[in-house]
């Protein structure tokens, strides 16, 4: 029988906190699940108490008050684990050290679980109502997208430098980051899990780098956005490269080679399949090729994991690289393979899917098309 859960921590910042309270507060508050009761509990401040009531899915919600005023946080936790008639529980790994001191000075048994995140087998298969808000995400992304890509198309081209135009003044990373990013502000996301990257160019071969200053006609331009939902809390994640004008024939093999990577691995997904088969897939792919990966140790080429699993965080659970891990209907993760070149930029194609029991539903429908 597993131990009581205990968690203290605001869920702002905290997606566990979040997924067992479905409470959103930037203050610390107490959450406590007794599994062999078949209850959770949830203690809040009187301040916020009547929202909590209002809005969080645990059925048994307390005022800090109950206990009463004043109370040091070991000496509230003492009190309700001590009227639960509980001696043992489990917490994070990060839960304070002096707290947990301070609850053994009491006889309660503290026990840190290994895993971080704490509900990550929870967590790792979505339903129903977290699909529906993933695919909402996803749809504010791909409207983004498109009027990033819009902007680019439009462009015309300075001569002398070959840099971009848009109403005659140069067209910058920055500018079409802010296009972005003011979108999703419209269609009610953030961008708290980072900038959007807008990378164009040979600086474009470091996967992460988000990109500054001008963009150039014919060079491949990396576009990745991965908001969150304001509201519901919830990720997407995609990347869609393009170049303006006539991509040279490096970048086109690379395009080409990574759409393929991309498409064996999509109709590689199913339940059952593990992780590790679909990233050494990609880099078959890529090797058979003559590309260098990750697998070979090499320096440039595909030179990350094949995806990640999204959902209240950016990345989680399962990890879409050399592992063993099995995917099970209702994972949610992404396939963005990517080839980088220092001596000519980067290529990377990035759809989130949904794993089902015999193939998986691609959550993303935006087209692919290397020249705009």
């Amino acid at each position: 029988m597993p131990k009581p859960l205990l968690m203290v921590s605001g869920s702002m910042h905290n997606a566990d906190m979040y997924y067992a309270a479905h409470f959103l507060a930037v203050d610390p508050f107490i959450y406590l699940r007794v599994p062999h009761e078949g209850k959770d509990i949830l203690i809040v401040s009187q301040m916020e108490y009547e929202r909590a009531i209002k809005e969080s899915t645990v059925t048994e919600i307390r005022s800090s008050l109950d206990y009463g005023r004043d109370l040091k946080t070991e000496e509230l936790i003492t009190k309700i684990l001590l009227e639960e008639h509980l001696n043992a529980i489990e917490v994070p790994r990060d839960f304070p050290l002096s707290t947990a001191e301070e609850l053994r000075k009491n006889g309660i048994e503290v026990v840190p679980v290994k895993e971080e995140p704490i509900l990550t087998k929870e967590r790792e298969i979505k339903d129903e109502q977290e699909i529906s808000y993933m695919r909402k995400a996803q749809r504010a992304t791909e409207h983004a997208m498109g009027i990033a890509i819009a902007a680019i198309k439009k462009s015309s081209v300075m001569n002398d430098t070959d840099s971009l135009l848009e109403n005659g003044e140069v067209l910058t990373s920055e500018r079409i980051k802010a296009y972005i990013e003011h979108d999703l502000i419209d269609s009610g996301c953030t961008c708290d899990g980072g900038e959007p990257i807008v990378a164009g160019g040979k600086r474009a071969a470091a996967p992460h780098f988000t990109g500054t200053g001008s963009l150039l006609v014919n060079e491949s331009i990396i576009i990745d956005i991965f908001p969150r939902l304001k509201l519901e809390r919830y990720y997407a994640d995609m990347t869609r490269t393009v170049v303006k004008g006539e991509p040279e024939k490096a970048i086109k093999e690379m395009y080409e080679a990574v759409l393929a990577a991309q498409n064996a691995a999509l109709a590689l997904i199913k339940e059952g399949v593990t992780c590790k088969e679909v990233h050494n897939l990609v880099c078959d792919v890529f090797e058979e090729r003559g590309y260098g990966t990750i697998r070979k140790r090499s320096k440039k080429g595909f030179i990350h994991s094949t995806g990640h699993g999204v959902g209240l965080d950016l990345h989680e659970n399962p990890r879409v690289a050399d592992t063993d891990y099995e995917l099970r209907k209702g994972n949610v993760i992404t396939i963005e393979p990517g080839l980088y070149d220092p001596e000519v930029g980067g290529v990377r194609l990035e759809d989130m899917v949904l794993v089902l029991k015999n193939g998986c539903e691609n959550l993303t429908k935006f087209e692919k098309k290397l020249a705009v």
